[in-house]
């Protein structure tokens, strides 16, 4: 009989009810014959690598031929709190129902406490997990390490909302690179930056071993937590890494300053880093001649401020995308960007009532000038409501030109239309304009200026979307229906929830009453 006949006869056995048993003996007989049993080992630790450590050991109860395999698994895959993510549920089909699904959940969860008893006494400890994350645990990893074969590791990872024992952190860590391990990914709930944001719970970060730098085997390195990584002396480490994430809150300039730096083959680098201390000043360099995508985030938390001289160097010839969040603003220095295509720029600007930021306000905020004068090769740009809003305290009369760039995604968000203006006329080839929420203030001299090169010649598709009705937003379409004799398709999406249908009707009624500059322009309203 399949395990999962046999599942569903516990369940029902020990539920006391007996209501449903011949039709689950009547399943089981169309499915006496144990296939996936039958497959070979290499098959079997493949789909085994799929789950959780705990649900792969729970497989060695399941009959004599699944005693050892989860052994020779590649992938080991620890997590303290399955009780809370959707780990199995997933994988079981959608007939099933929550019901079902859930106690199947349980029905692993005890055949791992039988599958560790009889060499480990560990049921009494492990089985306490649900009340207290980590009774247990540190013992079922230990246990586990102890027990698999494979000589290399395909991925190591842990999920550990508090780990008792941080040492034993260092000694998984070096089990896995003597096993050639290629991927790491570790997070502890109590060191991880959303603690700090939220509740300002301060831990010391965690120290992780020396041979972390040197693996000549780790390709993936993923650290959502607050770490300590030690470079050796020579100044080079990971000397096969290709992709790094990291987060962090303690910002020593001897690591921000070389570890971004030093890693000869790296092509994908995240960093997110909780700048809360404006007095401590923090300087990244990340210099790189193999990097293709860079992701930054810096949060300041409640008790932050735009105000400070947080500084990052930005040096990556072979780069080709960069994405953005910054709500710190912090002082960019980007140099040889030759190949960027796309960047995605998010950062804010929050102007605090104490009189020593208010006295400074447009220098910090000329810092995202700075940063697009940087970027201005690229092909594709994003700019977020938060950045135009930090571009329209900082713009005065000057705007970097993007001689390539054909794509541009704006959220306007109370935007002047003497910067949407000036922004696109610094774009002089864009062909593609996606706009979200219209809200441009100072729309009424928007026929006074002249037009832009790139609206008379290039632009071939506008795409407007959080469209409201207002007056401002239907001058807007008028003066690019007007004005782009290259224009081809407009496509205006208005808010599902903002107008009744009959309104919406008369809306689109009105567009199409617009003077077209271009014969072949088709309007969209959606």
């Amino acid at each position: 009989m399949s395990s999962w006949s046999t599942f569903m006869m516990m369940e029902e056995s020990e539920s006391g009810s007996d209501s449903r048993q011949p039709e689950l003996l009547e399943v089981g007989k169309h499915d006496s014959e144990d296939r996936i049993s039958r497959l070979p080992d290499p098959i079997l630790c493949h789909i085994l690598s799929f789950v959780p450590a705990e649900h792969a050991v729970a497989t060695r109860i399941l009959s004599s031929r699944w005693n050892l395999v989860w052994t020779w698994l590649s992938n080991l895959c620890f997590d303290d709190e399955l009780c809370e993510r959707p780990a199995i549920n997933m994988h079981i089909d959608d007939a099933l129902t929550k019901d079902t699904a859930q106690r199947f959940d349980k029905f692993v969860h005890r055949l791992s406490l039988r599958a560790l008893d009889p060499l480990f006494g560990l049921t009494n400890t492990f089985a306490g997990m649900n009340a207290y994350p980590c009774i247990g645990f540190e013992d079922f990893v230990n246990w586990v390490l102890d027990r698999t074969n494979p000589a290399t590791l395909a991925k190591f990872s842990l999920q550990c909302s508090n780990l008792t024992d941080l040492s034993l952190l260092k000694f998984w860590v070096s089990s896995a690179i003597m096993r050639n391990v290629r991927e790491i990914e570790i997070y502890l709930e109590s060191h991880g930056l959303h603690t700090l944001f939220y509740f300002f719970e301060r831990q010391d970060p965690v120290e992780l071993p020396e041979s972390l730098c040197t693996s000549t085997t780790l390709e993936v390195l993923l650290l959502y937590s607050d770490f300590v990584i030690n470079i050796p002396p020579s100044g080079l480490c990971f000397p096969c890494l290709k992709f790094l994430h990291i987060e962090m809150y303690c910002l020593p300039n001897n690591l921000t300053e070389r570890l971004f730096s030093a890693c000869p083959v790296l092509e994908e680098l995240s960093i997110v880093g909780l700048l809360i201390n404006a007095d401590v000043v923090t300087n990244f360099n990340i210099s790189s001649r193999t990097l293709k995508k860079l992701g930054i985030r810096f949060d300041i938390g409640d008790q932050g401020t735009s105000y400070n001289e947080h500084k990052i160097l930005i040096r990556a010839p072979n780069l080709e995308r960069f994405h953005i969040i910054d709500h710190a603003l912090v002082s960019y220095m980007v140099h040889e960007l030759h190949s960027l295509t796309e960047a995605f720029i998010d950062v804010s600007y929050f102007e605090r009532p104490s009189p020593s930021y208010v006295e400074r306000p447009l220098p910090q905020a000329k810092r995202v000038l700075e940063l697009l004068e940087g970027v201005n090769e690229i092909k594709f740009m994003s700019l977020s409501a938060e950045t135009m809003f930090a571009l329209d305290l900082a713009y005065e009369d000057f705007f970097p030109t993007f001689p390539n760039l054909t794509y541009l995604e704006v959220h306007t968000g109370g935007t002047s239309w003497k910067l949407l203006l000036a922004i696109l006329n610094s774009l002089p080839n864009l062909e593609v304009l996606l706009i979200h929420s219209l809200a441009v203030r100072d729309s009424g001299s928007i026929f006074e200026e002249p037009v832009p090169r790139c609206l008379l010649f290039h632009v071939k598709k506008i795409e407007m979307r959080s469209f409201g009705g207002y007056e401002h937003e239907f001058q807007l379409v008028k003066y690019f229906l007007k004005n782009i004799v290259t224009l081809e398709k407009l496509i205006v999406t208005s808010w599902a929830w903002a107008r009744t249908s009959e309104e919406k009707f008369k809306q689109c009624q009105e567009l199409l009453t617009f003077e077209r500059a271009s014969k072949f322009c088709q309007v969209e309203f959606l």
